[in-house]
């Protein structure tokens, strides 16, 4: 068998691909690993410093066992490290009692989140804006909002993770191949041939699991369900950083009015960037890898900083640091997991949606799973390429 032969060669090695490497390795698998920079980098998804991780998954309850079985595998890889995957925060949703914008599911979010957690036993309480302001009084909570609030919630290192797990994809014999970019694959009867801008690969099975970059590689006829946004992260000085630790702050998915209202704010690691991070999402335009706009302007700052001004005491005006990144949407917001139309050789991924890294684990041990056993352990139904669109439709 020549020496270019795989069993499998995952393609992209972000949240969800850096995991399919490391459980396709563990396996015994013969395995290559191809990314067009050299991750963890900031050029897709997968950045910026601190992720959101909680139990209770208000986006839908077939999530639930994909971030119980991530947050087994996060536990599994810190003992096995010694590195520092998860931070316990605790975390807060939330949202005015009625009349709030819809956030990944119709419908009342805080109380979607609270009945899930009631169905799986996951603690949670769901708090007064008064009572929420008593115990963190650097919000600004308004009378109308409410909060659910999760103690065993918190914020993983995204760029730790990925490091950890092609570390120890290679240490179980896994080759990868950085500052690689594929062009193209196709099928032959009895193996897959991957072609990049340096060489050409054969392996028995693909994974395909690039991020935005899908876009180039997802049959063209399903090209119109994935749509890119340009998101940006920002982090602000604070009056005091160690009130804003994860010791004493937690993450907050503060839902508003309007889906233009929506504000997100992250504990800040002892060992992070040293300022507040922030964000809100933006859904008005699409972008693509190539022609995203990396320079965050003057303008946005601003916005930004009102936003969070309006919700939080101690953040100055001073940005420490701001990160463009991309979403990979698909229609009604839920991930992609499935196999080619035309090929089970060829699994396909395209989790994110915006809240995938929590469950990025699991999704790469079912990516991993699919491709050398045909199956997987967790429920992918509801994960369907067919939602795209078909070719009789596109």
């Amino acid at each position: 068998m020549p020496t270019n032969h795989y069993d499998v060669i995952v393609v992209g090695l972000g949240a969800m691909g850096s995991a399919a490497l490391y459980q396709a390795a563990k396996r015994g698998a013969n395995v290559l690993g191809i990314d067009r920079y050299s991750p963890p980098h900031t050029y897709g998804s997968s950045h910026g410093d601190t992720r959101i991780t909680r139990q209770a998954i208000g986006e839908g309850e077939m999530y639930v066992p994909f971030v119980k079985r991530t947050n087994a595998i996060w536990q599994e890889l810190e003992d096995l490290t010694n590195q520092e995957l998860y931070l316990k925060t605790g975390g807060l949703i939330i949202a005015p009692e009625t009349g709030g914008a819809e956030w990944h599911v119709s419908g009342d979010f805080v109380e979607h989140t609270a009945k899930i957690a009631d169905k799986h036993q996951i603690e949670h309480e769901v708090l007064s804006s008064d009572e929420t302001m008593k115990r963190h009084p650097l919000l600004k909570m308004r009378s109308q909002d409410r909060a659910y609030y999760e103690p065993d919630a918190g914020v993983l290192r995204p760029e730790v993770c990925i490091q950890v797990q092609i570390e120890q994809a290679k240490h179980h014999g896994a080759t990868v191949h950085t500052y690689e970019a594929v062009t193209s694959y196709k099928t032959t009867a009895d193996r897959v041939q991957v072609i990049t801008d340096k060489a050409t690969y054969e392996a028995d099975k693909i994974v395909l699991s690039a991020g935005a970059w899908m876009l180039d590689l997802i049959m063209p006829e399903y090209r119109s369900g994935l749509e890119v946004y340009r998101q940006v992260i920002y982090w602000f000085e604070a009056d005091d950083i160690n009130v804003f630790t994860e010791s004493n702050f937690p993450f907050l998915i503060w839902i508003g009015d309007t889906d233009q209202d929506f504000f997100s704010a992250f504990p800040t690691p002892r060992d992070g960037i040293q300022g507040v991070k922030v964000l809100t999402e933006h859904y008005a335009e699409t972008t693509t890898p190539d022609t995203l706009d990396r320079i965050v302007k003057p303008e946005e700052i601003a916005h930004l900083y009102q936003m969070t001004t309006d919700r939080l005491h101690g953040v100055t005006d001073n940005l420490v640091h701001a990160d463009v990144c991309m979403y990979t949407m698909t229609p009604d917001e839920h991930f992609l997991i499935d196999f080619h139309p035309d090929s089970d050789r060829i699994v396909m991924a395209s989790p994110c949606s915006g809240h995938g890294f929590k469950h990025s684990a699991a999704v790469g041990e079912t990516l991993a799973e699919l491709a050398l056993n045909g199956q997987s352990t967790l429920d992918i139904s509801q994960f369907s390429l067919s939602r795209l669109g078909t070719k009789e439709s596109k």
